[in-house]
């Protein structure tokens, strides 16, 4: 693929931006940075899945993929490090997503937090099943002392015998195995470690299949976040059992959850404020966040209905998200906290 796999899924969050937001916002969605504005960020331009998916990744590699298109003539700058897709641009990533492999499995907002501990148990619980079963002597492929008690517990909470147990997990995960593409099964097989063979690394899965490896790392998690949705949906499985008690918190940052109990509480902005001895401006910061990611708190006690009805129909008019513009185009006396607050609560709007 020209310029790699991380060149297209910067094309593909340019895109999304849309010259509003700078390289380092990609950056920050990737490596799941827990601030206001990134959480902000990952809801107003849905990038949810994206979030956190990529904690390895550094701002110049980012940075080398956006130099990347720029040179090959797709993205065209326009300030403050942010650019815009050219019409080849626009071409290029409308061919790659009818043609090229889309994570659409991904839900990095759900499960970023959880994901390497459901993968640690599930693939010592493979090993040591292969293993048993085989009667063969093995070294857990993980050392982490959390993994290691959890699946000695788990196997010693057992009713079913080993032979039942491994049955049952090998059904399910060839269940999903079937219903992904042969390249995405084959490339989380090669991870799984057996009685015979040592799994490999997304690198060595690479370089086996001669592919780049951010494409088979995306590839990997894009079936592990399906089989973690997949477990949640059916609670009769053991891939469910293997994930049940991960908790998956609402991703607020710890400033905010302090600000969202005392709000609960019945607590007004400047009381909080007041309480916590921080700045208006701050607090206003916190019940953004807290309307962006709490899907049932409501924003009526700070702005009524008709000027967010004004400010819906200017956004979906203007197709912006820069608060300025749409401050200039609304007559009253609108308050960014105002525009903020509506765009975080509705998330797209066109």
């Amino acid at each position: 693929m020209k310029g790699g796999y991380a060149s297209f899924l910067v094309l593909f969050c340019l895109h999304r931006f849309s010259g509003e937001r700078s390289l380092s916002a990609i950056y920050h969605l990737f490596t799941g940075k827990k601030s206001s504005q990134t959480l902000q960020d990952s809801k107003w331009f849905q990038l949810e899945p994206f979030f956190g998916v990529w904690k390895e990744v550094t701002l110049n590699d980012v940075e080398a993929a956006a130099q990347q298109l720029f040179e090959n003539g797709l993205i065209s700058p326009v300030q403050n490090r942010s650019y815009i897709l050219t019409e080849a641009g626009k071409k290029q990533l409308d061919e790659q997503l009818h043609q090229v492999f889309f994570p659409v499995h991904i839900n990095g907002w759900r499960y970023h937090a959880t994901e390497k501990t459901f993968w640690y148990r599930l693939s010592l619980l493979v090993q040591t099943l292969s293993n048993v079963l085989h009667r063969t002597r093995f070294e857990p492929i993980h050392r982490h002392e959390e993994t290691l008690i959890w699946v000695k517990n788990y196997l010693l909470s057992q009713k079913r015998t080993v032979h039942e147990l491994a049955q049952t997990l090998y059904k399910e995960i060839y269940d999903i195995l079937s219903s992904v593409s042969e390249e995405e099964a084959t490339v989380f097989t090669l991870r799984l470690t057996s009685f015979e063979r040592i799994g490999w690394t997304n690198e060595q899965i690479a370089s086996y299949l001669q592919k780049d490896p951010v494409y088979v790392r995306f590839q990997f998690q894009n079936v592990l976040h399906y089989m973690m949705a997949r477990a949640e949906s059916k609670r009769s499985s053991v891939l469910y059992e293997l994930m049940h008690d991960l908790s998956l918190p609402i991703p607020l940052t710890f400033s905010t959850q302090k600000t969202y109990e005392w709000l609960l509480r019945g607590k007004s902005i400047e009381e909080i404020a007041k309480l916590r001895r921080l700045k208006r401006s701050t607090i206003e910061d916190h019940v953004v966040e807290i309307a962006a990611n709490i899907p049932h708190f409501s924003i009526q006690p700070f702005i009524n209905e008709k000027r967010a009805a004004k400010i819906i129909e200017t956004v979906r008019k203007l197709r912006t998200r820069k608060l300025k513009v749409i401050r200039d185009a609304i007559d009253d006396d609108v308050s960014y906290f105002e525009i903020r607050l509506v765009l975080a609560k509705e998330g797209e709007m066109w």
